[in-house]
């Protein structure tokens, strides 16, 4: 099985502005946390969730866009985005 290594951004302060969402600050909260390349986007949201980042892993709150390097984690409603993983060199 393979898989990467990624860092966890918490976008703690982020704002809506004209109809879209800007991140105005964000802070690291885990480093080098595995995903394997055959996860789905419920399995990250669990693990994320057990791990004590997200309250929920219900998927009709959550929606995860997976762009290989980088995955956004947004709330559903309003697509604000919650947290970002980002591909360790």
């Amino acid at each position: 099985m393979t898989g990467r290594t990624y860092t966890l951004y918490n976008y703690f302060d982020v704002w809506n502005y004209d109809g879209e969402w800007v991140v105005n600050n964000q802070c690291i909260e885990a480093e080098d946390i595995y995903i394997s390349d055959d996860s789905t986007d419920k399995e990250i949201c669990t693990y994320l969730k057990d791990a004590g980042y997200l309250t929920t892993n219900d998927m009709r709150r959550l929606y995860v866009d997976d762009e290989g390097d980088a995955i956004t984690i947004y709330e559903r409603k309003g697509l604000k985005p919650i947290y970002g993983l980002l591909a360790n060199s």
